[in-house]
């Protein structure tokens, strides 16, 4: 409840309680004319005597019953008469006892888990989810730039870094490798890696051939002349020959490894890949190689310079994420509605939740049911007596003061009563 709607609601009692305060007192003034009257008139017209007993014995009703109802809240007439004011001087122990009073009656867990038991709580969180899941989009969506105001950007680009950094030197490199690696080749999923391997070294051979030819034509073992004849013309068929041969036996080794699944060199290389495998996985000098890479990745500045930018990227889609037209508050409602509707289509799910659910917040009220007892007790206590009066006797004042009323009417037709049982003795 906000300020303006508690001041109104306390307006509406203090109004109240004076309504009836002015009726009880205008009842007695009543009963103190009637009995002026009756007494004046008797001598007269003696049947005013039953009037004058009506209105004695109602005039002593409401006395009584309005010094009753004052001496619980404040002192009759200013006067310290012993047993009066009776809130004010025994707050104390008024807070105390109605402290125990709440936590064992209201809070003890049989009451308390008996009351869950009839509730649904899944549905009612449900419910008030679905029914507020706009407001609710709308709060995420306005809370997030608040949130992104509030804090500091070198602070939290210092700390994405710190964690960066941690999570990085923590992170087993070699090992991971050759799990990823494992995963990789699986079932025979690096033969198709080897495939490629061995059509594209078989083009780049073509395609390279008369580089490789120019290469072995330079490295043929002839003089360029002998005796002052030329012998160049010699080692370009030579080379040409000899690139042939080359190319052509490796080209068919190539097209051999590559249909033969059996191949001596398909057998060699998944023997590497798996001998790499086990060495990233167990070998300390894979590991060490490993930590060394770690430490030149977080020395390059490059690398630095990057974690620490992350959070300025993460704090511009954020916002930008949060702007009305950005299409984040839909997306957060249709989330809810979708969870919502998710959970209510699974009732098995839905009476699981709820036997949690209530064995969490039974045990809560039971470990903390204490603790509501005291906060009560303190806040009695923390009152000023005629705070606490004011307050108690705003909210039960106005029933009070139908004691008066109950009190004048009943004492008056008690007065009658005796009035004819004495005419009748």
């Amino acid at each position: 409840m906000n300020a303006v709607s508690s001041s109104t609601t306390t307006v509406v009692k203090q109004r109240r309680l004076s309504r009836i305060k002015r009726v009880a007192s205008l009842l007695f003034l009543l009963m103190v004319a009637l009995f002026v009257v009756a007494r004046l008139g008797q001598p007269a017209v003696p049947a005013l005597s039953w009037l004058q007993a009506f209105a004695e014995a109602a005039m002593v009703g409401a006395l009584a019953d309005w010094f009753a109802v004052v001496a619980l809240f404040r002192h009759p007439f200013g006067l310290p008469i012993p047993h009066t004011a009776i809130l004010p001087t025994r707050k104390e122990e008024i807070a105390k006892t109605l402290g125990e009073f709440v936590v064992e009656n209201f809070l003890s867990q049989e009451v308390v888990r008996k009351r869950l038991g009839q509730m649904d709580l899944v549905v009612l969180a449900l419910g008030w989810v679905k029914d507020a899941a706009p407001k609710l989009a709308e709060n995420l969506c306005q809370l997030v730039p608040r949130i992104l105001q509030s804090l500091d950007q070198e602070e939290m680009s210092g700390l994405i870094q710190i964690q960066l950094e941690r999570q990085i030197y923590a992170l087993p490199i070699a090992p991971l490798g050759g799990r990823i690696l494992e995963i990789l080749t699986a079932g025979g999923k690096h033969e198709v890696l080897l495939d490629e391997v061995l059509q594209q070294a078989g083009r780049l051979l073509t395609e390279h051939q008369e580089a490789i030819q120019q290469s072995i034509e330079r490295e043929v073992p002839l003089p360029d002349d002998v005796l002052g004849i030329s012998l160049k013309g010699f080692k370009a068929p030579i080379a040409e020959w000899i690139a042939g041969k080359l190319i052509g036996k490796v080209q068919e080794l190539l097209r051999s490894a590559g249909t033969d699944r059996e191949h001596p060199v398909r057998k060699r290389f998944a023997a590497r890949v798996a001998q790499l495998v086990a060495d990233l996985k167990a070998s300390p000098e894979y590991a060490a190689k490993g930590e060394e890479l770690k430490r030149e990745l977080l020395s390059n500045p490059a690398v630095r310079s990057y974690a620490a930018n992350i959070w300025g990227e993460i704090r511009l889609w954020l916002e930008k994420a949060a702007q009305p037209d950005s299409g984040l508050r839909a997306r957060l409602e249709m989330m809810l509605f979708d969870g919502v509707g998710t959970i209510q289509e699974d009732p098995a799910f839905v009476d699981k939740l709820n036997v949690w659910l209530r064995g969490a917040l039974a045990g809560i009220v039971e470990k903390h049911r204490h603790s509501f007892g005291h906060m009560i007790e303190e806040r009695m206590r923390a009152w000023d007596g005629r705070e606490l009066s004011e307050k108690l006797e705003l909210e039960v004042g106005a029933d009070l003061q139908f004691i008066r009323i109950n009190g004048t009417l009943i004492g008056g037709l008690v007065g009658v009563l005796i009035h004819a049982i004495s005419i009748f003795l």
